[in-house]
């Protein structure tokens, strides 16, 4: 009996392993095919109710934690004090307060091309 359920486990799970390694060959789209626009909205009411809230929050966070590493920074980079700002505070508060409803670009990856100041 146990040897059965060894043999039938093994199946099984050699099963699973073939289909999951195959999965990623019946991809509809690829990212790059897929539009801005499409990655980018949220609906509007996850957006009110949910993730503006969130964005609050982790503005608030952002600001006590940047406070706490101010006196750091200070000692150790002074020069580059404005990173952790604009990561901490600057991101998700324009996420929060800027951006339109429902619409949220990719701030780090603009912000890595230098499309964002």
């Amino acid at each position: 009996m146990i040897a059965r359920l060894r043999r039938f486990t093994a199946a099984l799970m050699t099963c699973a392993l073939l289909v999951g390694a195959g999965t990623p060959a019946f991809a509809g789209t690829f990212s790059s095919d897929i539009g801005r626009s499409e990655i980018d909205t949220v609906p509007v009411v996850l957006d009110a109710f949910i993730l503006r809230p969130v964005g609050l929050l982790m503005t608030g966070l952002g600001m006590v934690t940047f406070a706490v590493l101010v006196p750091i920074m200070a000692i150790t980079r002074p020069s580059n004090m404005n990173k952790p700002f604009n990561t901490l505070v600057v991101l998700p508060a324009r996420f929060t307060f800027v951006d339109p409803l429902g619409y949220h670009p990719d701030r780090n990856r603009a912000e890595v091309k230098g499309k964002i100041l």
